[in-house]
This record gives C-alpha cells, sequence and structure tokens, in this order.
C-alpha cells in the first residue's frame, strides 16, 4: 500500500503499533493514528465497502486525539475495550476527579491539582484514580469547619489540639482569634451551628462539660458580627434567647461583641442583627425570671443593664407593661427604687419582695438582714456578700449553698474567724463533695492560692502548715465522678523534678504534688486504671505499687520511693508496648511529663499519630492520647491542622484540666 508525504509523519507510531502485513483490517485500523487513517483515505483508491466503513468509525473515534502512548499490552483487550477506553479519557480530560470537594483550605487544594497535573497515570486509569478519593470520603479523621469551631469551644485553638493557659481576658486574645473564627464561620451551616452551640450553652446536654463560656459566645458575636446571608443570621438570632442562660452570660456576650467590632475596625459598639438579638432576649424572658435576674447578688449589674438597654433603643420596641416596668426595674439604682417610682406600677402585686430586697441592699448593720431573709424565703444568691459578716446569718445560708457556692465565697468567708469552723465542717463533708463533683486538683490549687507567698518588705513569705482547704483535698479522692474508660497512665518520676515546682500561675506548686493530684484521683475514681512509671534509661515501664487502700501521702511517698534517676522519655514507646500487651486494652492514655518536647526530637505528632492509628484498628477503636506538658505552656510538636489524631496536648495545670480530660475522652470534642 502506497504512503503520502504526510503519511510518513506517524512513522513512529506505525513502528511501536503500526499496521503489519499479516494482520487484520480491524486491528490495523484500530492501531493506526489519525494521520495515517487521513492519508490513506486521500491517495488511495479503497475497493473494500467493509474496510472504508471501519476507517470512517475509526477517524470519527479518534478525533478528540491520539492515543498511541495509552495503548493496552495485547491486541485482545484492544479490540473489546477501546470505546470504552475512549469514553473514559474524554470523560476523565473534561472533569477530573480532584481532592478539591473534600478539603477546606486553598494550599491543599493546589498541592493537589499540582499532583493530578504531573501524574499522568492518575488522568488515564480512572481505577487509581478513584481509590483515594474513596478513602478520604469514608475517612471519619478528617477535621470538618464545624468540628474545629466545637474545639475552639474547648481548648480555644482551632488548629492544633492544644491547651494553653486562657487569654480572651487579654484583648490580643480576642483579635488573634476573630480572623480564623470568620473563615470557618463562612464554611458551616447555620444549623450545624445552631446544633453546636445549643448543646453547649443554656441547657445543652454538654454544657456540664465545658470549662467556661467565653470560647462558644465569642463563635456566637463572630457569626452575627459577620454572617452575609440575612436568612442565616435571622436563623441564629431566633435561637438566641435560648443560648444565652442569664444576665451573666448576656453582658459577656455584649463586651466580646465589642471587641470582636473593634478588631473589624466598626464604628458601631455591635451590629443591628446583635441588637435585635439582645431585645428578642429580653422580650422573651418571663416576669418571674427577669424579677429573679434583678433579686441575684447585690444589684450592681444594673448599670450594665441600663447602658446595654439603652443603645439597644428598647424605648423604641413595644414590650407589655410588665416587662416594660422589669426592665426599667433592672437597670435602675437601688436607692432610686426605694422611693417607688411611678413607672414600676404594674409590679404592684410584687411590691413587698421588691421592698424586702431593696432594704437588705441597703442595709448598714449586718445583724438586721437575717429577719429579712427569713421572712422572704430568700438564698445565699438574693444576699450582698458583705452581710456574711452576720456569724448567724452565715450559719443560716451556708448549708443550702452548693459546693461550687462555698468553694467561690470562701476566702471572703474564711476572713471572719468565727465562721471558719462550719465552713470547714462544710467543706470536708463527703456529700456534699460527692454531690458538687469536684476533683481533687481544683482544690489543691485553691489551697495553693490561699497559701500563695506574700511579700512583707522585700521578703515572700509563705504558709506551710497545712489549711482546712488541704484536708477538704485529701478528703476528695475517690468521690468524683469517674470518666468510664479504660486509663492507661504515665508518669515522669526523675528525682531532679520532684523537688521543683511549675512555672506561670501554678509557679507555687510542686511538680510532684500535681502529678499525685491527677495520677491518684483517676487512679481512685476510676475501677479499670493502671499507673506506670519510666523507670531506667532503656524507656522501660515499669508498674507503680499503688492500691486503693492508700491516703494521699502513702501516694506520695511511694512516688518518691522509686528512687527514678535518669530515664528515657519516649511517647511512641508507651503505644508500642501497648500493642505488644494482649492482655489489657486501654481507651485513654495519659501522660504527666515536666515537657513533651524531650524523647521527640522531630517535634512532629506523625509517628505518634500512626502508632495510635494502629492502635485504634486492632485494639480499641475509642483509644484516646492525652499529653499534660506540667512545666511548659506552648506546644511541643508540630500537630496536623487539617485531622483529627486523636492527641490532646494540656500545657501547665489549671482547675480546667480535669474536665478537658474527661470531655475528650468521651468525644465532646476533637
Amino acid at each position: 500500500m502506497k504512503k503520502s508525504g504526510k503519511g510518513k509523519r506517524p512513522a513512529k507510531a506505525s513502528a511501536s503499533g503500526g499496521t503489519a502485513s499479516g494482520e487484520s483490517s480491524q486491528d490495523a485500523n484500530a492501531k493506526q493514528p489519525k494521520g495515517e487513517v487521513a492519508a490513506k483515505e486521500c491517495d488511495c483508491n479503497v475497493k473494500n465497502n467493509n474496510v472504508m466503513e471501519l476507517a470512517t468509525k475509526k477517524e470519527l473515534t479518534t478525533k478528540k486525539g491520539p492515543i498511541t502512548q495509552k495503548e493496552p499490552k495485547t491486541k485482545d483487550e484492544l479490540t473489546t475495550t477501546k470505546e470504552l477506553t475512549t469514553k473514559e479519557e474524554l470523560t476523565t480530560k473534561k472533569e477530573p476527579i480532584t481532592k478539591d470537594e473534600l478539603t477546606t483550605t486553598k494550599e491543599l487544594t493546589t498541592k493537589e491539582e499540582l499532583t493530578t497535573t504531573k501524574d499522568p497515570k492518575s488522568k488515564e486509569d480512572p481505577k487509581t484514580q478513584s481509590e483515594p478519593d474513596k478513602n478520604i470520603e469514608s475517612s471519619p479523621s478528617s477535621m470538618t469547619a464545624i468540628e474545629k469551631l466545637r474545639r475552639f469551644c474547648f481548648i480555644g485553638s482551632t488548629d492544633t489540639p492544644v491547651y494553653a493557659t486562657p487569654t480572651l481576658g487579654v484583648d490580643r486574645g480576642v483579635e488573634s482569634s476573630v480572623p480564623f473564627l470568620v473563615k470557618l464561620c463562612s464554611e458551616v451551616g447555620e444549623t450545624e451551628l445552631v446544633e453546636c452551640l445549643s448543646s453547649l450553652l443554656g441547657k445543652g446536654p454538654n454544657a456540664e462539660h465545658l470549662p467556661r463560656f467565653d470560647e462558644p459566645l465569642l463563635v456566637l458575636a463572630v457569626f452575627l458580627s459577620t454572617q452575609g446571608d440575612e436568612e442565616k443570621r435571622k436563623l441564629v438570632r431566633n435561637k438566641f434567647p435560648d443560648l444565652i442562660a442569664g444576665d451573666r452570660e448576656l453582658l459577656l456576650f455584649v463586651q466580646l461583641v465589642k471587641r470582636v467590632q473593634k478588631r473589624l475596625e466598626r464604628k458601631t459598639p455591635f451590629s443591628r442583627t446583635v441588637r435585635k438579638a439582645v431585645l428578642d432576649w429580653y422580650g422573651k424572658q418571663s416576669l418571674d425570671r427577669l424579677l429573679d435576674l434583678w433579686s441575684m447578688g447585690d444589684g450592681s449589674q444594673w448599670s450594665a443593664h441600663k447602658d446595654l438597654l439603652h443603645k439597644c433603643h428598647y424605648s423604641a420596641v413595644e414590650f407589655p407593661p410588665d416587662i416594660t416596668a422589669a426592665l426599667r426595674l433592672l437597670s435602675t439604682h437601688p436607692k432610686e427604687l426605694s422611693t417607688w417610682p411611678s413607672y414600676l406600677s404594674p409590679l404592684v402585686s410584687v411590691r413587698s419582695i421588691i421592698d424586702g430586697i431593696l432594704k437588705l441592699r441597703l442595709l448598714q448593720d449586718p445583724k438586721e438582714a437575717l429577719p429579712l431573709v427569713q421572712n422572704l424565703c430568700l438564698s445565699s444568691n438574693n444576699v450582698p456578700v458583705l452581710l456574711f459578716r452576720d456569724s448567724k446569718l452565715a450559719k443560716f445560708l451556708m448549708p443550702h449553698m452548693s459546693y461550687d457556692d462555698l468553694l467561690d465565697r470562701w476566702q471572703r468567708l474564711s476572713r471572719h474567724h468565727h465562721q471558719v469552723r462550719p465552713l470547714m465542717e462544710l467543706l470536708l463533708d463527703e456529700k456534699k463533695l460527692k454531690a458538687g463533683n469536684v476533683h481533687p486538683v481544683r482544690l489543691l490549687l485553691e489551697d495553693m492560692h490561699f497559701r500563695k507567698p506574700k511579700k512583707v518588705g522585700l521578703i515572700s513569705v509563705g504558709s506551710k502548715k497545712p489549711t482546712f482547704l488541704y484536708s477538704a483535698y485529701e478528703t476528695s479522692f475517690g468521690l468524683n465522678k469517674a470518666v468510664g474508660r479504660r486509663l492507661h497512665i504515665t508518669l515522669n518520676l526523675e528525682e531532679c523534678y520532684m523537688s521543683k515546682y511549675l512555672t506561670g500561675r501554678c509557679r507555687s506548686l510542686k511538680y510532684l504534688d500535681a502529678v499525685v493530684a491527677l495520677a491518684f484521683g483517676y487512679f481512685h475514681s476510676d475501677p479499670k486504671v493502671t499507673v506506670q512509671f519510666w523507670s531506667d534509661r532503656s524507656g522501660q515501664l515499669k508498674t507503680l505499687p499503688w492500691t486503693k487502700e492508700m491516703t494521699l501521702a502513702e501516694a506520695t511517698a511511694c512516688c518518691e520511693a522509686q528512687k527514678v534517676s535518669k530515664i528515657k522519655q519516649s511517647l511512641m514507646g508507651i503505644l508500642e508496648k501497648a500493642l505488644a500487651d494482649e492482655k489489657n486494652t486501654y481507651d485513654l492514655f495519659l501522660v504527666l511529663v515536666p515537657s513533651a518536647t524531650r524523647g521527640n526530637p522531630e517535634m512532629s505528632s506523625k509517628g505518634l499519630t500512626a502508632l495510635l492509628d494502629e492502635y485504634r484498628e486492632k485494639r480499641s477503636s475509642n483509644a484516646k492520647f492525652i499529653v499534660v506538658s506540667l512545666r511548659q505552656h506552648h506546644a511541643s510538636m508540630e500537630y496536623s491542622s487539617e485531622r483529627n489524631e486523636n492527641l490532646l496536648e494540656l500545657c501547665s495545670l489549671d482547675e480546667h484540666t480535669p474536665q478537658l480530660i474527661n470531655a475528650f475522652a468521651r468525644k465532646k470534642f476533637y
């Protein structure tokens, strides 16, 4: 068969897979390039009609591009799957399957697009391209925007699972958090955001696990202040009254909104949406609820309510007469209310109670308070703290106070010597301790603050004698609620750290006392706990001989008696030994060390995460790993910002540490 000058161009393709003299016409046309088919149509007079039809079909099939580089190895596979392969190639080129739809950051998307462009096999073979996508879709470890927001609500961090000392009390703490929260709030739906905040704020099921309300209220403030979709803002605004439990949370929310507005360089203190949300909250409170809010404490929040209502233009909103009178009551000075102004006339039915509380707040002699409290059946929350100087009033009210209220007021109450003994008896009451679910760590920190060294001239003087609060700390072990998980606790008991103190806010607390408070507390409260320590330089773990019958002093002495001189601190070694231990399975690994940077030379969580993933796959799917760096205030390694590694690092020690450990172990956040 003759070839034209144009037919010489695809000679290379013909050498590798071109038409041979002994081949069938179908195989020859299937392997011929587009240029060769065109040359045959122009220069040769083909008499066989079947060959001409086959050549025409070939030309139409290969119109989109040559396939010389994608030939199958055998002729049979080519003849049977040629049309299907061509369709898949065209589909792959037009709509490549990338990971862009599954990722939330532009940097990762760019990397994946570059990888897909450079690798020709990923475009040509649909099987090799779809398999990794399926793994990502089915992977439960990838972090979504709502999961990052939930993590922020617990530990104040979105990208890394690290909890340090809370900084929202400082302006730069809010300023550094706002940009990340604005981005995440724009990526989440209004429904899932409401579900997340409803479980944490107000009377939500997870409110007891939340360390404090600052972070979720900041998320709410950012969403209402920056969301551009009016319908989404309206849906969240309608749920606002259910999310704010009381006026304390309301006033905190308003302060956070002001700081967000300042960070966004806006002129107004808060947006129109926030004003409507605040007025909705006031308007949907019942009359009894507003009166109850007014009766709490000493009434010192009246000016904050007055300023808030004024800035929200509440006078332009039509409230029922009794609600309007209650709002005026809530935002007026007690001295002005004592004259019973005319705007309080809708509240005449409860005037006797209002007059009694006003008289109580304006009292000069605390001894006159007890008859008023008894006649009005008031609780400790309705009595100003200054009136507790009266011993009779204190003895009457303190037995009815919760353990949290006693801890909040014990410093004021302990200043009066005649109240120390009844207060001490209440704090040592095991029933109150158990009902309050107070972890020993909190009592240890309260005692530390009480005995904190005070400067007398140029000398710091601190009390070394045990206090009644320390006695309550010793009694509290085993009275708090169990985590309900199988725990493995690892301790660093090197002698060089035994006499050292923590740093930062807890610099008057010994390292050993902090270790025992955490580890011995969980050892007493949970039934399945294994406590081990690094015994030597080989990195071997040895079981600590604690027993349930031990006292706090005996448990501390047991740690000191181990005489550990030098160790090899290896976090990955804990999981390696746990994988080799076929008799025991754990759900939570808790590691208490001075600093987690030691024993991790790569300063990365990849090796630790790989071992934990293997342990979760083979042994326990609920396994979590928590590191407490007691003498450190920053992250000890680099963590992944895109996936859930089931790791948590807690820096230093505060009253929220046990609460965060429990919440993380129970999957309240990732």
